[in-house]
């Protein structure tokens, strides 16, 4: 009796065989990575879209970013938005000409919630998908896995699947989402397509993000990677 053909690979390493085309060499002594962006968000369902630029580091080897924006809002002066997961905590804060703190996001739902866009965001960062000693793949599917990191506390997790013909990585998880005061667990999305390669690392550069509401999807983030930086 012939032996069964073999099974897809884990998805850990069709990611990477997708990240790094010319071998795993590409990332040998980095710590990250830097990129920009350019996109718009939107602060409610119905409300007008606003432009962004922002720059955002990625670490490859612990479970840490920030992600750094400047938002125009009509005639007032800039804001500036951090959002950030460093030394196990996260934060999204506020700042009105990139100074004054108006707005502050913290505390235990802020870091299972900034832990969860970093998982969610690895495929932004290749080096991770070698050099992080913590993450932990769990197949829950023929072209998708349930990824967390080991040394979280929180017990945060993203579910990632791959479509390998286009190059599109789509990510879901149950984040807190801000209401008023209070964070509630909402089902969230984010979908990752139009791949480009900077210097042997290939990354997703359209990413469309929206949580999933009882009355319908809200689109709330659209972004493109306009360029990609190693960091050794």
């Amino acid at each position: 009796m012939d032996a069964a053909p073999p099974g897809p690979a884990p998805l850990c390493a069709r990611l990477r065989a997708l990240a790094l085309p010319r071998g795993e060499e590409a990332v040998h002594g980095a710590r990250g990575v830097r990129l920009t962006q350019r996109g718009e968000l939107s602060a409610a369902p119905g409300a007008r879209w606003i432009r962004f630029t922002a720059e955002q580091t990625i670490d490859a080897s612990r479970s840490a970013f920030r992600w750094v924006a400047t938002v125009k809002a009509g005639g007032v002066r800039a804001l500036t938005a951090t959002d950030a997961y460093e030394d196990g905590h996260g934060s999204l804060v506020l700042r009105a000409g990139g100074l004054v703190p108006v707005a502050r996001s913290e505390g235990p739902e802020a870091d299972r919630g900034e832990l969860q866009r970093y998982l969610g965001e690895v495929v932004l960062c290749p080096p991770a998908l070698v050099l992080h000693p913590s993450l932990e793949w769990s197949a829950i599917g023929p072209d998708s896995a349930r990824l967390r990191d080991r040394a979280d506390p929180t017990g945060a997790t993203v579910d990632l699947s791959l479509d390998e013909a286009r190059g599109a990585v789509t990510c879901r998880a149950d984040r807190p989402r801000v209401v008023g005061r209070r964070a509630v667990t909402t089902p969230w999305l984010a979908l990752c397509d139009q791949p480009r390669e900077w210097d042997g690392l290939r990354i997703p550069t359209r990413i469309e993000v929206r949580w999933l509401l009882p009355e319908g999807p809200f689109t709330y983030f659209r972004a493109e990677v306009t360029s990609l930086e190693l960091l050794r």
